[in-house]
């Protein structure tokens, strides 16, 4: 499966704007990724391993309500992480 950044998150990543992973689950993707990409940890992950509530995933461009850390993945699938920007 494959994760897609732009932002901070891109230059997390290696300014790698693709980063394919194998990987059955989210969790398992996510896992793999931040081994990866250690510096991408802090930023999608809580201190309890979560994602953090700042991002919206979209699975195959469509936006999950509540993504599910155990919801399986296919090699075709692909991963967007769109993060909520403050400021006023």
């Amino acid at each position: 499966m494959t994760f897609e950044f732009n932002g901070v998150l891109l230059r997390a990543a290696g300014n790698q704007r693709t980063v394919r992973v194998e990987a059955s689950t989210l969790s398992e993707a996510l896992a793999e990724l931040t081994s990866k990409h250690p510096q991408l940890r802090s930023l999608l992950l809580d201190n309890a391993g979560q994602l953090r509530q700042a991002h919206r995933v979209c699975l195959n461009s469509e936006m999950l309500k509540q993504p599910d850390a155990n919801m399986p993945l296919s090699e075709d699938d692909t991963i967007e992480f769109f993060t909520a920007i403050a400021g006023g």
